[in-house]
């Protein structure tokens, strides 16, 4: 079955409040980092990985078959990130949704802001948005659900 934009930007909106962890240490960042580019390994993609809390980089990972640009989009979707408090990809189907931009819409510069997914808002439960955990390298769909694959399998353990 294929979801509408609609229906897909009401899944992300679940998961970004489910997605969200009782506690968040450098530790954390160096384990969720490592589980992300394992899922990657896994299903043969190749992705650049960035952790980042409180605007200090806690995890940077460049997988083989990367280029340097990957770091750009990062940046990018990071900054979509920390204007919204929403993932990338939900803040792009949104854009997509009403036929704008994020320049059209906001006036937020392409050079500097992207609507692309795999860009995601860590939240720890006590103190709300600390950061964010973005991947790039794939398709916008592949990077988001990559990232959601991932920290499903992260923090199912910890939520049990």
């Amino acid at each position: 079955m294929t979801l509408t934009i609609r229906q897909r930007i009401e899944q992300m909106e679940k998961e970004e409040l489910e997605l969200q962890f009782n506690s968040f240490t450098n530790d954390t960042a160096l384990q969720l980092g490592l589980a992300i580019v394992e899922e990657a390994r896994l299903t043969g993609k190749r992705i650049t990985v960035d952790i980042t809390v409180s605007g200090q980089r806690l995890f940077l990972h460049a997988m083989e078959g990367t280029v340097a640009e990957n770091e750009d989009w990062i940046r990018r979707k990071n900054n979509v990130v920390n204007h919204f408090g929403w993932s990338s990809w939900h803040k792009a189907l949104e854009m997509q949704n009403e036929g704008t931009t994020l320049e059209e819409r906001y006036g937020l510069p392409f050079i500097d802001y992207v609507g692309a997914g795999g860009g995601f808002p860590l939240v720890q439960k006590d103190k709300g948005r600390i950061g964010t955990v973005t991947v790039s390298g794939l398709p916008d769909q592949e990077d988001h659900d990559l990232l959601i694959s991932a920290l499903r399998r992260f923090l199912s353990p910890i939520t049990k």
